[in-house]
């Protein structure tokens, strides 16, 4: 090679972006580059090992311009794609000295196949530059390796190794240099602000060049956010021949698309250059919000509804997250985005209890305080859909809609006249008098405790339902008292009473919420699936875990009962998975979200013996209950550091009882006979064939009373109350959240979220950082084929007598189940 073409050469690369020199096998410069702060496909031109940090598909466009005409000009396009800790990148880059390739101004190409493979904090990088040129043929033959390192142990710092040209390769009659990177980039104060400084050590050779780890070439880097989406960038070099240069610039994001450039300028008389990276990606980042006014529309029968895992779930266990804990965070993102103005919820039903109805209101309530303005349509509703849509700024309802506003019902079924007709005689024995829930088999009608305690629930729930509505719609209360008690209201009759503002079709609600924020709009449907957004942190967020307990509490792995009307709650999978969060060190606390009448003893107490060892091992525990934690359900929630409910959940019925069924009679009545030889009085104790005893009935008493001090000692443990005033709340006796709270049962009122916000306090996170919600949900529940047969009207009598029986267990357990199967409708 001529030593013109080789002078040439080196011109085309002595270009200068953060004062370390340029060599033959470097590629298009890149604005602000930090070979330990990077992590998408421009890494190619870095630290291979950064690859492993990307995320899904990349394809990027880098550009280098020169301020004045025939000076160094390069652009290069990469793409990359990262998933699973595994990463692939290629690259193709044009480098150019003036407009057009010549024998004095030469031009070449760079083709680049790296990859990279990443495990929690370390990934390590390899690529591969293979080059050509139409005037230079010694660039045929060159190809140079990378190999890097990448470490990023703390959300604070990252660390970087690479070695450029490690194989050393034959550029014409010179062997090039090797070139080691030793990069740190640290952030002081979080995302914000990233400093990093990275030092280039040149191998020595026989061209007498300055070289080893006492010549460095030094690129101080810094990026800070001015906001979301908006970063300053900046760069400053010092070479060992003494030269400096630096840039300054700035990137933009849109989610999917981004910029990011800064100007060059490279002193001792150098002209100047403008880096720009241009970013197309499949992940969303964190963008700029852009000025305008939207309306969004979110259909809550939508996104309230459970996915059926179909077969293949049923078959590989698939789950899926709690509707209403991702309808709440949608409600929560929307609060949070300066782009919304108004929101419109929908529904024509809501699968939602009481206290879980609670839970979806606090949701616009936040977004009102956000400035929002919310508006809620009606295709039909009972008291709870109103309850929750009486928040909104508007109430609309259709025109022909079902408003079934009346007021509360509690509904509990007695079946001992019809087991007398059978022959079956109902035995249990119980502690408390309010551990009422053997009535359904042992009585024909409400017992005076049962009765007091659901008026007691009624009082309470029916209040705070007229006092709320009252409030939000500016009616008086008698007025509301008096409505309700007419029973079911026309859609124009509630209009002209104030209960809703507007009787108006679907397709014209986009027109009232124009009407409603002052503006048009267009009213955008959207769901409730969180945006996969770049993580911008160097580590993974801190982990919270929920653990479920919902359905009847039982031994074993969990699921539902053959008819799909139980849901079980399995001990051994709920205890092995506490176990298993406790050990992990990633996760800082569990939040245990109960929504269950309770079930068997013995399961409850194994649940809240791992939550106990989670707090011994320095774990926050939050409990937060749903519709009902009761009994079982709230023996569970005691073992937790704070417990949240909402005013409406059903919790308290410490109690417990145990029983069977003696069916002699009916077996008579049959012709059959069950003859039992046995070795000890008492072995057959659980057989139907025969009654109890009266010593057997003592010593069962004896056992369930044992069981009721062990859990009133659990209680009084738990909520720091003597044993005494623990006894005067228990027996049995069924609270609300509110009142639960009035006497310190749980300590304070809210939803899921609001627990997993305690959990971030106590676990010493701060409120503004994001963490990971390790949440894996439940299977669907639903109506069993059996049932699905029977008309709408009397699916719920066969559903409550297969939720009746299931409060038996097991022959032989302990039951802690609430003490009837309560509905408030």
């Amino acid at each position: 090679m001529t030593r013109v073409r080789l002078a040439a050469l080196a011109l085309l690369c002595a270009f200068s972006a953060a004062g370390q020199q340029r060599f033959p096998t470097s590629g298009v410069p890149q604005p602000a580059q930090s070979f330990a702060a990077s992590d998408d496909a421009t890494a190619l031109s870095g630290n291979p090992a950064a690859l492993g940090f990307s995320e899904g598909v990349l394809l990027e466009y880098a550009g280098a311009r020169g301020y004045r005409a025939g000076m160094f000009r390069a652009d290069g396009a990469y793409l990359s794609l990262a998933r699973w800790g595994a990463a692939l990148g290629t690259s193709l880059e044009w480098l150019h000295q003036g407009s057009q390739c010549t024998a004095v101004t030469p031009c070449s190409r760079r083709f680049t196949l790296g990859g990279a493979l990443r495990g929690n904090v370390l990934s390590i990088g390899a690529a591969h530059h293979g080059f050509s040129s139409d005037e230079t043929a010694d660039l045929d033959h060159l190809g140079s390796w990378d190999v890097g390192a990448l470490a990023r142990p703390f959300r604070w710092l990252s660390l970087g190794y690479t070695a450029l040209d490690v194989n050393a390769p034959t550029f014409g009659a010179t062997r090039l240099p090797r070139r080691h990177v030793a990069a740190l980039a640290l952030r002081p104060v979080g995302e914000r602000v990233t400093l990093a400084a990275d030092a280039t050590f040149r191998s020595c050779t026989s061209d007498g060049v300055p070289c080893g780890v006492d010549h460095p070439d030094w690129a101080f880097t810094g990026e800070a956010r001015l906001a979301r989406g908006l970063q300053l960038v900046g760069q400053l070099g010092f070479s060992d021949a003494g030269t400096f240069s630096g840039q300054i610039g700035l990137q933009v994001d849109l989610s999917h698309v981004g910029i990011r450039s800064a100007a060059s300028f490279p002193g001792a008389g150098g002209t100047g250059s403008q880096l720009t990276v241009v970013r197309l990606s499949s992940a969303r980042y964190p963008a700029v919000g852009i000025p305008g006014r939207r309306a969004v529309e979110l259909d809550l029968d939508d996104a309230l509804h459970r996915p059926s895992s179909g077969f293949v779930g049923v078959l590989f266990g698939k789950t899926h997250r709690d509707p209403l804990a991702l309808t709440v965070e949608e409600l929560h993102r929307l609060a949070r985005d300066g782009t919304v103005d108004a929101v419109v919820l929908r529904s024509g039903g809501l699968p939602l209890g009481s206290g879980r109805s609670e839970e979806l209101r606090s949701g616009i309530e936040e977004l009102q305080a956000a400035g929002k303005k919310v508006a809620f349509y009606l295709e039909s509703a009972g008291d709870l859909d109103y309850s929750v849509a009486s928040a909104a700024d508007r109430v609309y309802a259709a025109p022909q809609a079902v408003l079934a506003v009346n007021g509360f019902s509690a509904t509990a079924l007695f079946a001992a006249a019809g087991l007398d007709k059978l022959g079956v005689k109902a035995e249990f024995v119980r502690s408390g008098a309010y551990k009422t829930a053997p009535d359904v088999f042992t009585r024909s009608d409400m017992s005076g405790e049962q009765r007091e305690v659901v008026n007691a629930l009624l009082d309470d729930v029916y209040g705070r339902y007229v006092r709320r509505v009252s409030l939000a719609r500016h009616l008086d209360e008698e007025k509301f008292r008096r409505l309700l008690d007419r029973g079911l209201l026309t859609p124009q009759e509630a209009q002209a009473e104030g209960l809703v503002d507007g009787l108006v079709y679907p397709d014209q609600l986009e027109q009232e919420v124009g009407k409603l924020i002052g503006a048009h709009v267009a009213l955008k449907k959207i769901g409730t699936e969180p945006p996969a957004e770049k993580d911008p942190r160097w580590t993974r967020p801190p982990t919270i875990a929920v653990v479920r307990v919902e359905g009847d509490i039982a031994r074993g792995e969990g699921g539902e009962d053959p008819l799909g009307i139980v849901e079980v709650a399995g001990s051994d999978s709920i205890a092995r998975r506490i176990h298993r969060l406790t050990d992990d060190p990633s996760v800082r606390a569990i939040v245990v979200r109960i929504d269950s009448p309770g079930g068997d003893g013995n399961a409850s107490d194994l649940i809240w013996r791992e939550l106990v060892r989670a707090r011994e091992k320095g774990k926050p525990v939050l409990a937060s209950m749903g519709d009902v934690a009761a009994s079982g359900g709230y023996y569970v929630a005691v073992a937790a550091d704070e417990i949240y409910a909402e005013p409406s959940t059903i919790t308290g019925s410490i109690g417990v009882f145990i029983g069977k069924f003696d069916l002699d009679e009916l077996y008579r009545s049959l012709g059959l006979k069950l003859v039992t030889n046995k070795r000890g009085k008492s072995a057959d104790l659980f057989s139907t064939a025969r009654a109890l005893t009266p010593d057997e009935r003592r010593m069962m008493q004896g056992w369930v009373e044992a069981f009721y001090q062990q859990f009133v000692d659990r209680v009084a443990q738990g909520r720091r109350l003597s044993r005494e005033r623990v006894d005067e709340l228990a027996r049995g006796r069924v609270w609300s959240g509110q009142q639960a709270l009035e006497r310190g049962l749980v300590d304070k009122l809210g939803g899921l979220r609001e627990a997993i916000q305690a959990a971030k306090v106590r676990a010493r996170i701060a409120p503004e950082d994001p963490v990971l919600l390790d949440d894996p949900g439940k299977r669907e529940v639903s109506v069993g084929p059996a049932l699905q047969l029977l008309p709408g009207a009397l699916r719920p009598l066969p559903a409550r007598a297969v939720r009746a029986l299931s409060l038996l267990g097991e022959p032989g357990t302990l039951r802690a189940a609430l003490p009837f199967d309560l509905e408030v409708n």
